[in-house]
């Protein structure tokens, strides 16, 4: 069985990371939209008949090992020449940047410093943005760019990533909760997946879910917030609170 095509190259901390292929985000968005709100800030919940299955959760998997290494800042000394080399490079882009020899090698270890939690792709392409006024950090181009300018703009670069890689997490990270799956609706899943991948392999078009489909997810939900209402209750019997008002917030906290 063949999972969803994630990368095709490794990421390191100079090389970005590939764009997420059309079948991969599909597959995270479904996953997302089955998540249910836990007891807790950032606590997800998903039933177990729409949790991801080996195989898919083995191709979320191996896109969250992508994006991490993505992230990494550099650690070897050849990294950190590279990174030493666009930072000098962006900095004598600027008539300010006059120093002597020694000063400016001290500027660039400096600031080479203040990027040493920051991956070298995103600083060389936070260079390019200040060098085509791109960027999106305050600043005066008149003068070469400072530490802090180049990191918090090489920050926002990064942040595509960092929100991918967060949904990933939020999917895999959910808690699995028990519902009455059948034989014949685990059947139904793994043929519409054997579809699906079959569908990724002639076109990116989406696919889109057939009303049982739909009605089969909708099903599987309200199990899952019927086990959630469940266990809330017998934590309030537990702790001597009354029943709570199916209309009323969710305000009190029950340990």
């Amino acid at each position: 069985m063949t999972s969803v095509p994630t990368r095709s190259t490794a990421s390191t901390s100079v090389s970005p990371p590939e764009p997420a292929s059309r079948p991969l985000l599909d597959l995270v968005s479904r996953f997302q939209n089955r998540l249910e709100d836990g007891d807790r800030p950032g606590h997800k919940l998903i039933s177990a008949g729409l949790a991801p299955q080996e195989h898919e959760r083995a191709a979320l998997e191996d896109r969250k090992r992508h994006l991490g290494a993505s992230l990494a800042p550099a650690t070897t000394d050849e990294d950190r020449a590279v990174l030493s080399r666009t930072v000098m490079a962006l900095l004598g882009g600027f008539p300010t940047f006059g120093a002597d020899r020694d000063d400016a090698k001290l500027t660039v270890s400096l600031i080479v410093r203040a990027l040493d939690d920051v991956p070298v792709w995103a600083v060389q392409r936070a260079a390019g943005l200040f060098l085509k006024n791109l960027q999106k950090t305050r600043w005066n181009p008149e003068r070469a760019p400072t530490a802090p300018q180049i990191r918090a703009e090489a920050k926002l670069v990064m942040l595509d990533v960092e929100v991918e890689l967060h949904r990933l997490e939020q999917v895999l990270g959910a808690e699995i909760v028990d519902s009455e799956t059948t034989e014949d609706e685990r059947k139904a899943a793994v043929a519409h997946w054997n579809e699906l991948k079959a569908q990724m392999g002639r076109s990116n078009v989406i696919v889109q879910r057939t009303d049982e489909e739909i009605a089969r997810e909708r099903a599987e939900q309200l199990r899952a917030n019927e086990l959630v209402e469940r266990r809330d209750a017998e934590a309030r019997e537990r702790a001597g609170l009354p029943a709570r008002n199916a209309f009323a917030p969710r305000s009190e906290a029950v340990e």
